[in-house]
């Protein structure tokens, strides 16, 4: 659901309540006291996103003459990114763009996956559609269902696998007569082509008909996000989608080649932060982009060792939330409280 989220003031350092009863400030949680529980993190980011930036989506169709400013919404995934080792950067200095975003929008080193599953495509589902992978809290078909996290068998989709229709933001967007992009860089992210394509999307209820096809750009680069990156860039330059989900796989590959925290693992790291640089380029060249341009950046689960499957683990569940954009005050920083289960 689109929330409309109340404009913060300009003093730094603003909050964000999130949950309740408790606050936690960004360390690690205590091996000792009881395992606390929360609501997916990318559950609250899409409706976030949704909500300041992606709701002006729904308010606000392209048409014709119409006066309100384009929005775009470039959501990116950093898969297998534990904040502790991104503050390690940030500290020593080697983490600009990264820092940037820290400095001039909203952030928590705090955030939480879905707290059943801490691997890479149900977590995603979980980004994309803001619902928790099992039903929760009592509400029926709450829950995507979808718990494999190997390339999908041909024909498989959300749908088919909950037996209802799973909506997502690519839906919100394309519903409501903006262009969406998915840049991918492992190939099981074939189920949200095969999902959303003009066969298996949801019929187009909302104003104009807009066909069934929610995902107007589809690129997938298995294992080189180089390459997919490249293609982003170019494209964005040519014709920008409207609501862009960009995935870089680099980290995870590299934990589970070397471990979290290895020399590689944080190489791939300042490279992806040099690529966030390309993007602050792109959108301060660009008339369309420029002040126009939200950025919600997260990731799908941490990691410990070379694994980050067990999902009692902080390790593997403690992720970041960063968001930046126009309509975001400078260093908020956002106070997620916890919540039983």
């Amino acid at each position: 659901m689109a929330t409309s989220e109340p404009r913060m003031s300009a003093r730094s350092f603003a909050r964000i309540e999130l949950f309740s009863p408790r606050p936690l400030d960004y360390r690690r949680p205590s091996r000792t006291a009881p395992r606390l529980r929360f609501l997916p993190a990318f559950v609250i980011l899409t409706q976030i996103a949704l909500g300041f930036a992606g709701g002006v989506v729904a308010q606000a169709p392209k048409a014709a003459g119409a006066l309100t400013p384009p929005v775009y919404v470039v959501h990116i995934s950093v898969d297998g990114l534990r904040p502790e080792y991104l503050q390690q950067l940030l500290t020593a200095g080697q983490a600009p763009n990264f820092a940037r975003l820290k400095a001039e929008g909203a952030w928590t080193f705090n955030a939480r996956t879905d707290y059943d599953i801490t691997v890479t495509l149900p977590n995603h589902v979980s980004m994309l559609t803001g619902r928790p992978i099992n039903n929760k809290y009592g509400i029926t078909n709450s829950g995507h269902r979808w718990t494999l996290n190997s390339t999908p068998p041909p024909g498989a989709t959300l749908h088919t696998n909950a037996g209802y229709y799973v909506a997502s933001a690519f839906d919100v967007a394309h519903d409501n007569g903006y262009s969406t992009a998915l840049y991918a860089s492992k190939d099981k992210f074939v189920l949200f082509r095969d999902s959303y394509n003009a066969t298996n999307g949801a019929l187009d209820v909302t104003g104009a008909n807009n066909g069934r096809q929610k995902i107007d750009v589809y690129v997938n680069n298995d294992q080189n996000s180089t390459a997919m990156f490249s293609t982003f860039l170019t494209n964005m330059t040519a014709s920008p989608t409207n609501y862009t989900f960009l995935h870089f796989t680099d980290p995870d590959t590299a934990g589970h080649a070397g471990g979290w925290g290895s020399a590689a693992y944080m190489a791939t790291l300042t490279n992806i932060d040099a690529k966030l640089g390309q993007l602050f380029g792109l959108i301060a060249g660009s008339s369309l982009l420029a002040g126009n341009t939200t950025i919600i950046l997260g990731a799908d689960h941490g990691g410990v060792g070379t694994d980050h499957s067990n999902a009692t683990l902080w390790e593997n569940y403690v992720i970041e939330m960063m968001l930046w954009g126009p309509s975001m005050s400078r260093q908020i920083r956002i106070s997620t409280r916890s919540m039983e289960h």
